[in-house]
C-alpha cells in the first residue's frame, strides 16, 4: 500500500506560536493546509485568530507575549505551564509534524524535545539571527528538517551555517493585498503604535504622548491611538490620562488608522511594514527595560532596528532609540514631516519599493507545501532519516 499522502487522508499538525503579531500568520498557514488536505488535523498554541481559522488550541497564546530579555522573567510560571502542557500533548497524540513560529526561546527549547519524539519540525518566521543570538545557529541546524524564511537576506546567513532553508516571502503582504489603498484625508492625522504588549506600551507610550502635546503646540492635530489586542484597555486609558492632549483610542482599527494618517509613530515591529505597503511615512519610536537594552547593545549587530530600514538596507526612516527617544525632537522632526511635501514624498516612494520586493510570493500556499513535503518524507524514508 502506497504511503503517499492523499488530500482526504487525515493527518495532523501541531502550530506552536506565542506572538501576538504571528497569530495571524498562524491562521493563514492552517487555512493553507487544510485547502491541500480537507480532513486535516490542527492543534496548537496560539490567538484568537487562530481559534477562528479552527486551530483547537492547546495552549491559550495571549497571556504569553513579551518582549525582552529581563521582561520575560515576570512570565516564567505562565511559560513554564504552557510548555509542560505542550510537551504532554506531544507525547500522547504524537503530530505529524510541528511547526514552529517566531517565539524563539521558547519554541528552541521545545524543539529539543520534539526532536527526541522523533517528530519533524519546520521553522516558520525562525530567530533573527542576523540581528542577534548567531550561536543558535547551530543549534537550529541541528535540531529542523527546514527553515522557512520570510525575508530575502535571512537565506544566505542560515544556508552559510549548514541549514536546510527556503526563502517564501513575508506573509504580512498577502494578508494587506486584501485591504484597500488609503484615500484622500480631510485633516491631518498622527497615528500612535506604542507595541502590542504590555511592557512595551507602558515604556513607549508616554514618550509619544509627550511628543504628540508638542507637536500640538505647533500645528492642529487628530492623534489616533491603536490599541492592541494584547494590552489592556485600562493600561492605556490610565497612560493617556496623564497628558493634557486628546487622543482618540481606537481597538482592532490598527490598518484603518494607517491608511488614514497622515504619519505615524510608530514602535519598531511589524506594523512598520503594514505602514510601509499603504505608504504611510512614519518615525520609530522604542524604549525596553535598561539591562534588557544593555544586553541588546552587547548581542544586536545591525545598524537599525526598524524592518522597513533593514529591508530597505538603508536609513529611510528615523529612529529614536533608548536615549534617543527625547519628545522635544520626535515632536520637532514630525512638525518637519508634517510640512515638508519633498521628504514626505521621497519617504513614500522608499516604502513603495519595499512593498514590491514581497508583492505575489504566496507565502501561506508555499509553506503548507513545504508542510506536506516534508510529513511525506518522514513517511518515506523515517524521521531519523529526514534531512
Amino acid at each position: 500500500m502506497s504511503n503517499t499522502l492523499a488530500k482526504n487522508e487525515q493527518r495532523h499538525i501541531l502550530i506552536v506560536t506565542g506572538d501576538v503579531s504571528a497569530d495571524p500568520y498562524a491562521a493563514s498557514l492552517a487555512k493553507a493546509c487544510r485547502k491541500i488536505s480537507p480532513s486535516l488535523v490542527i492543534s496548537g498554541m496560539g490567538g484568537e485568530r487562530m481559534k477562528e481559522a479552527g486551530v483547537k488550541l492547546v495552549v491559550d497564546s495571549t497571556p504569553l507575549s513579551v518582549v525582552g530579555f529581563v521582561e520575560v522573567l515576570g512570565k516564567w510560571k505562565v511559560l513554564k505551564e504552557a510548555f509542560q502542557r505542550l510537551r504532554e500533548f506531544i507525547k500522547i497524540n504524537k503530530p505529524d509534524i510541528v511547526i514552529l513560529l517566531d517565539f524563539p526561546g521558547f519554541n528552541l527549547r521545545l524543539a529539543k524535545f520534539i526532536k527526541k519524539e522523533n517528530i519533524p519540525i519546520l521553522y516558520y518566521i525562525p530567530p533573527q539571527v542576523w540581528a542577534w543570538g548567531r550561536n543558535r545557529v547551530k543549534k537550529i541546524a541541528r535540531l529542523m528538517n527546514l527553515v522557512a524564511v520570510i525575508f530575502p537576506f535571512e537565506k544566505e546567513i542560515y544556508e552559510k551555517e549548514g541549514v536546510r532553508t527556503e526563502y517564501v516571502g513575508h506573509p504580512l503582504f498577502e494578508l494587506l493585498k486584501r485591504e484597500k489603498k488609503k484615500g484622500i484625508r480631510k485633516r491631518p492625522i498622527i497615528g500612535l503604535f506604542p507595541g502590542s504588549r504590555e511592557n512595551e506600551v507602558k515604556k513607549i507610550l508616554p514618550i509619544m504622548l509627550k511628543s504628540a502635546k508638542l507637536i500640538r503646540k505647533e500645528k492642529k492635530v487628530d492623534f489616533l491611538l491603536a490599541h492592541a489586542k494584547g494590552v489592556k484597555k485600562k493600561t492605556i486609558e490610565a497612560l493617556t490620562s496623564r497628558v493634557s492632549v486628546p487622543v482618540k483610542i481606537l481597538s482592532g482599527s490598527s490598518l484603518e488608522i494607517i491608511k488614514s494618517a497622515d504619519l505615524l509613530l510608530i514602535a519598531s515591529g511589524t506594523a512598520t511594514l503594514e505602514a510601509a505597503y499603504f505608504q504611510t511615512p512614519m518615525i520609530i519610536i522604542y524604549k525596553v527595560n535598561f539591562f534588557t537594552y544593555l544586553l541588546a547593545k552587547i548581542l544586536i549587530k545591525v545598524p537599525w532596528i526598524g524592518l522597513v530600514n533593514l529591508v530597505a538596507g538603508k536609513k529611510i526612516v528615523e529612529e529614536f532609540i533608548q536615549y534617543r527617544a527625547k519628545p522635544k525632537k520626535i515632536a520637532s522632526l514630525a512638525n518637519t514631516l508634517l510640512t515638508n511635501k519633498e521628504k514626505i514624498s521621497e519617504m513614500r516612494k522608499e516604502l513603495g519599493k519595499i512593498s514590491e520586493k514581497f508583492n505575489n510570493l504566496k507565502t501561506s500556499e508555499k509553506v503548507a507545501k513545504l508542510t506536506f513535503q516534508i510529513m511525506q518524507k518522514s513517511l518515506d524514508k523515517g524521521v531519523k532519516n529526514v534531512c
